[in-house]
């Protein structure tokens, strides 16, 4: 599929199928984040979506354009946790048979929602190991996979969130996104862009796993480096093939990338405000200290995406 075929159309489609499915989150002033940085920031609590993340608006958009046979047979899927929980969400309450499969080192709170949901889960060593394994047994079942990024139906959904961001502060000059396979951005990209060109878009990675920096620097898929992170959501190798860097290459403003101690310390910072916020979730927040004064006056939306962390692994990062 041609990612030039997803339009704002599409996008304002899919905000009409998942909407009775998934919450207009708040998009709330932060005042004293305001104040630090002498401009207006608003933050896009996608951690009190239904899931506790974003992921479900594209689990629903996806199973909700599937045949019949499809959903009878169901869906599968690799991921680090919060896809996963969300397509387990959504398979659970449209009674589509739901298998993920994760690493062994995923977060345990993830592995509880996962089960609570009815989600049959196969573990093996890591999030490359789960997709290649999960893509053979969608050829050899029939399963429908779905990339947690590389499809259509991820990066609409994901362009829902620039729609109610609009909707709510329709003079936003700049948006600030965390960026792992990049289904979230690539829809924002499209649907900020399409309805106000002048809206800056900018992309947060982890330093540890910059691979869109990289690309998006060299203007092509290359080899790049990539370390482990407490960011688990924005690690790990990305499909070359995938559709989400020719979106963002051409629309995104500006990729930042941010260390773990920078996560770290934005996860303290939403602490003070009573959000439990998962390292992932906290990466746009993170890259608001790294840009300082660049961004004194601008009205800004961060997009906080995920909650998603267990209660022990949480304090022992921010302890």
């Amino acid at each position: 599929m041609n990612s030039d075929l997803i339009t704002l159309q599409h996008i304002i489609q899919a905000h009409g199928r998942i909407k009775p499915y998934i919450r207009h989150t708040p998009l709330e002033y932060n005042g004293e984040l305001s104040r630090l940085y002498d401009s207006d920031i608003y933050l896009k609590l996608e951690d009190l979506q239904v899931t506790g993340s974003f992921k479900a608006r594209g689990a629903f958009n996806k199973l909700l354009t599937l045949e019949k046979n499809q959903c009878e047979l169901g869906v599968i899927a690799p991921s680090a946790g919060n896809h996963g929980i969300g397509l387990a969400y959504a398979a659970h309450k449209l009674n589509v048979p739901a298998f993920v499969y994760l690493p062994f080192d995923v977060d345990e709170s993830k592995v509880k929602a996962l089960e609570s949901y009815g989600a049959v889960i196969t573990y093996f060593d890591s999030i490359e190991e789960a997709r290649v394994s999960a893509l053979r047994a969608a050829e050899e079942t029939g399963y429908t996979f779905l990339s947690a990024y590389n499809n259509r139906s991820m990066i609409e959904a994901g362009g829902t969130i620039g729609l109610e961001i609009l909707e709510d502060l329709t003079d936003v000059d700049t948006v600030i996104t965390c960026l792992g396979g990049g289904g979230l951005t690539a829809g924002l990209c499209i649907a900020l862009k399409s309805i106000n060109p002048n809206i800056k878009v900018w992309g947060v990675q982890t330093k540890n796993s910059p691979t869109f920096a990289v690309w998006h620097q060299n203007g092509e898929v290359c080899p790049v480096d990539l370390q482990p992170s407490i960011a688990e959501g924005l690690s790990g190798p990305i499909e070359p093939e995938t559709l989400t860097f020719p979106i963002i290459h051409e629309h995104i403003d500006r990729i930042l990338t941010v260390t773990d101690e920078d996560i770290i310390e934005a996860m303290k910072s939403m602490l003070k405000h009573q959000y439990i916020v998962e390292p992932s979730g906290a990466a746009g927040i993170a890259a608001l200290r790294q840009l300082g004064v660049e961004i004194k006056g601008r009205k800004i939306a961060v997009v906080v995406t995920g909650r998603n962390i267990s209660w022990s692994r949480f304090l022992n990062l921010v302890k």
